[in-house]
């Protein structure tokens, strides 16, 4: 977070509650794991975003499955 708050323009990579509520006390812009996936989508960089979800998940990540539905539809999935 140090770093994204001294670079205007990035955003800092957490999945982390406590600290994503620390970085809204410093207002520095966040991006967790799912929002990374819908970004990679939409920019063609992966072909499927429900492949990759599903990888995560069987990593031990946890997505409910009315959060991975919402997600996929973003991206059209």
């Amino acid at each position: 977070m140090a770093w994204v708050y001294t670079h205007a323009g990035s955003e800092a990579i957490i999945d982390d509650l406590a600290a994503r509520r620390c970085a809204a006390a410093l207002e520095i812009p966040v991006r967790g794991t799912l929002g990374l996936v819908l970004v990679a989508k939409r920019r063609g960089e992966i072909a499927s975003a429900r492949t990759v979800l599903n990888q995560l998940r069987q990593a031990g990540m946890y997505l409910s499955d009315a959060v991975m539905n919402r997600a996929l539809r973003l991206v059209g999935e």
